[in-house]
């Protein structure tokens, strides 16, 4: 307000640092009622992006508090390093925590049919529900 006519915020760098806000704003709301909820389940997703770098797009399901609605929001996209389903479930948990997301509130799990993540043995799924056995995996989508 003080800056005069020319100030419109138009530059990258300050476009970028209000997404970046606003990201955090909603993520940090998000997380929140998450914590709120009973249990949670976890979505995620392997892609490349434009410049090939592998990401996890992550989202979560709960139920919403007091108002007993089913609410399914993102909460991130993370670099992968390590594509190995035990690497990809390292990286889910590692995220959530960073998150502070309480591990042993999960109780769903939800990949694409890909093997890397739904495999039994080896996959992403196998590899969480070692380290929390009551992370169900029943869900998978294409």
């Amino acid at each position: 307000m003080n800056s005069g006519e020319r100030s419109m915020c138009t530059s990258s760098f300050i476009q970028n640092e209000l997404i970046n806000t606003f990201d955090h704003l909603i993520q940090s709301q998000i997380v929140r009622n998450v914590r709120k909820s009973i249990f949670y389940t976890v979505l995620a997703d392997e892609t490349t992006d434009i410049i090939q770098i592998e990401q996890f797009s992550l989202c979560v399901r709960y139920v919403e508090d007091q108002k007993y609605k089913i609410r399914e929001d993102f909460l991130t996209f993370v670099p992968v390093y390590d594509v190995t389903g035990a690497g990809l479930a390292n990286t889910v948990l590692e995220t959530l925590s960073i998150l502070r997301l309480d591990l042993k509130k999960m109780r769903g799990q939800g990949y694409d049919g890909a093997a890397t993540m739904r495999g039994q043995f080896r996959g992403v799924q196998a590899s969480v529900k070692e380290k929390l056995p009551l992370a169900l995996s029943p869900l998978f989508f294409t």
